[in-house]
């Protein structure tokens, strides 16, 4: 079953950070809307506090890579997550896309 969107997890929620004008990782523009999460760059599992907003499509496509440890050991910021080999097939896949395009990747292989 799909999460709902909560009053946490929206743009206008966070007023203590800005939202930015590209994504960290595909760099195509950012629109506030229903297209938009926040990624925590070390899981919160992990005590994870840093985050940003990026598009859902590439939070999604990075959870759907990464286990929870790879993330927290291996990839703990976007020029980490930009220089994987998949990742950088995505973004150029992607970055033919409109800003508010949104798709489902497969369910991650595994969580921790």
């Amino acid at each position: 079953m799909r999460k709902r969107r909560t009053p946490e997890t929206t743009p206008d929620a966070a007023a203590d950070k800005d939202f930015p004008a590209f994504c960290p990782i595909c760099r195509r523009p950012m629109l506030e809307g229903v297209a938009v999460d926040r990624h925590h760059w070390i899981p919160r599992a992990r005590d994870g506090r840093d985050w940003d907003w990026m598009h859902q499509v590439c939070h999604r496509k990075i959870h759907a890579l990464f286990s929870e440890t790879e993330l927290a050991r291996d990839y703990p910021d976007a020029e980490r997550i930009r220089a994987h080999p998949e990742i950088a097939r995505f973004i150029d896949w992607v970055k033919r896309r409109p800003p508010d395009f949104n798709d489902w990747h497969k369910k991650p292989r595994r969580r921790r």
